[in-house]
């Protein structure tokens, strides 16, 4: 078969996979009728502003669109093979909304608004397929809009060249090969030298992921592997020094701009290592997209790294709401009961307290019941109480059991991405902890105000994160997801009265110390907390249709404080997860 032949055929395949049931001498006329337009890494196809009205169709490569805005450049979002760009201009008399650069080379079929309207006129079913595609994108939901693009060329850069890191690669090739992912390591090659272009361009005919791997040995080729790829991939032994290395240097891997191509940090483990330790110390000098822990011959991290390439990664975001938080353990095991592995997990509060935990314990369920039981024999926030200055408990039970559990250890240092967010009180804005001490960011989104005191991090106070956003779900789109599931803890019953007014403040002492009960009011903790709860519930509601799957666990009848029924909350929320997934249609099951 020709080279012509063949980018004939993957071009076809590409308008077919976008246009939908379409017949194949229109596919052919689609082709035929567009003009083939080649650009290069950081040329622009049109600006911000611009009055042009052509849409292109991506062939091959990577475009950026990107907007300025009073604050700067605003990157929207990456356009990838077989999506169109530059709609919008054609079907209005609008000025461009945005610029788009090619941020690789790149490979475009385009039509001006002539040849658009005679390629409409001998096929209108052209018109009428590529409007569905464009209503489509407009109707997508806050997820959707979110999804990034799954990467075709990976360039790896190695910073121990000599040592040997097939166990991992290795593990990987068998891992694609099992989900049918068609998966090729490139390593320098001798075709290359002969015709640089030739030898990339017939990669692009093929499906799958290539990975470019790059050395000191081949200064050129490395350069090439990072003009041409979607992603770079930055693998280090984890003990190894984390200093620059030389070939970071000479690639200038770190440099600030908005067409920067993403990087990844990829720490690798020997086989059955203990929990890291002072990750952050790779984090200096280096401006990295995501770092992502990998052990060896560890079946959970090979498949979590390969779904993250392929933007099949699972995230969890765990909704506050007290001691209903031990709901959550129960929901995640019948996930991993039900086989469903978890990439990436952000909490709010109890979601917090409760997820770092599950997190902390790699999603073992013996070390997790383990924990649970230790913690509820405690009583971490029973007989706690203080001078009510700052708040009624002095949280010293809780700070003291969280530094026991974690020690030294960073958010970062957990085996996968996890943050947790508070309300920084001190700005008035939402904070999104992701990095620093465990037990110290943690007990900043458990902060409820007037019941634990605020805690210090950098001169500012910070507050419970339910505050602003009990579900924090839309910091989890910054990541490589392509599902979501959000587990919010309700519960709340409507507190009605009998009572005309409120009885005098020693009525409710003497009713209270007799135990009598005769006055069925809320106590100033449930007051306090599900009064300040309230305005990020309308958030909650603004962002549950943009998750792949949204449980809201009935726990009705059990209080914020209701730490002595542990037991049972963990339990509801397993029936409750387990039900819910046991319920939805084959169809939608990705696991």
């Amino acid at each position: 078969m020709s080279n012509k032949n063949a980018h004939g055929n993957k071009h076809i395949q590409i308008l077919s996979a976008l246009l939908g049931d379409t017949d194949t001498t229109l596919l052919h006329q689609v082709l035929e009728n567009g003009r083939m337009v080649h650009v290069e890494s950081g040329d622009i196809l049109f600006a911000q502003g611009d009055t042009d009205k052509s849409l292109y169709i991506v062939l091959s490569g990577r475009l950026r669109a990107v907007a300025e805005r009073e604050e700067g450049m605003y990157v929207l979002g990456d356009v990838t093979e077989g999506e169109p760009v530059g709609e919008f201009a054609l079907f209005s008399n609008e000025p461009r909304s945005a610029s788009v650069y090619a941020i690789r080379p790149s490979l475009l079929l385009e039509f001006n608004e002539i040849e658009y309207v005679r390629m409409t006129a001998l096929q209108p079913t052209f018109a009428r397929n590529l409007t569905s595609v464009l209503l489509k994108r407009l109707n997508r939901n806050n997820l959707q809009k979110h999804l990034q693009n799954q990467p075709k060329n990976i360039a790896v850069v190695h910073l121990q060249g000599n040592r040997d890191i097939s166990d991992w690669t290795n593990s990987v090739e068998a891992r694609f090969k099992e989900t049918g992912v068609n998966f090729i390591v490139h390593q320098y090659d001798s075709l290359y030298e002969k015709d640089k272009d030739t030898f990339f361009s017939k990669l692009e005919e093929k499906e799958g992921l290539n990975f470019f791997v790059c050395n000191d040995s081949h200064p050129e080729w490395s350069k090439d592997c990072l003009l041409y790829s979607d992603l770079v991939m930055v693998a280090s032994d984890f003990n190894a020094s984390a200093d620059i290395y030389p070939i970071e240097k000479k690639l200038d891997m770190y440099k600030q701009h908005f067409l920067n191509k993403k990087v990844y940090l990829l720490l690798l483990h020997p086989e059955n290592a203990p929990n890291p330790e002072n990750t952050r110390r790779w984090f200096h000098h280096r401006k990295i997209d995501l770092h992502i822990h990998f052990r060896k011959n560890h079946a959970g991290d090979v498949a979590r790294f390969c779904r993250i390439l392929t933007n099949k990664a699972v995230g969890l975001v765990l909704g506050g709401g007290g001691s209903k938080g031990n709901a959550h353990i129960g929901a995640v095991k019948a996930m991993l009961h039900q086989g469903i592995q978890i990439d990436f997990l952000g909490g709010t509060s109890a979601g917090a307290l409760y997820g770092f935990g599950i997190v902390f314990c790699d999603f073992d369920i013996p070390k997790m019941d383990y924990y649970s039981e230790d913690s509820a024999k405690k009583n971490l926030i029973s007989n706690d109480y203080t001078f009510p200055i700052l708040s009624i408990m002095s949280g010293n039970k809780m700070s003291s059991y969280l530094k026991y559990l974690y020690g030294h250890l960073h958010i970062e240092d957990f085996w996968i991405t996890t943050y947790c967010i508070s309300a920084n009180y001190s700005m008035a804005t939402l904070h999104i902890h992701e990095t620093g001490l465990a037990w110290k960011k943690i007990m900043a989104s458990i902060a409820i105000p007037g019941v634990f005191p605020p805690v210090v991090i950098n001169n500012e106070l910070h507050v419970d994160g339910g505050v602003v956003d009990n579900l924090p779900i839309e910091p989890m789109f910054r990541y490589p997801v392509g599902f979501i599931f959000a587990i919010a803890l309700s519960g709340l019953t409507p507190h009605k009265t009998t009572l005309e007014e409120l009885p005098s403040v020693g009525k409710l002492f003497w009713d209270k110390l007799l135990g009598r009960k005769k006055y069925k009011l809320p106590g100033i903790s449930s007051v306090i907390i599900n009064s300040l709860t309230l305005n990020s519930t309308q958030r909650q509601e603004q962002y549950k249709s943009s998750v792949s799957h949204y449980l809201e666990l009935d726990l009705k009848g059990i209080g914020l404080l209701d730490h002595k029924k542990w037991r049972l909350i963990i339990q509801k929320g397993y029936d409750q997860m387990n039900d819910f997934l046991l319920k939805i249609p084959a169809s939608e099951k990705f696991w």
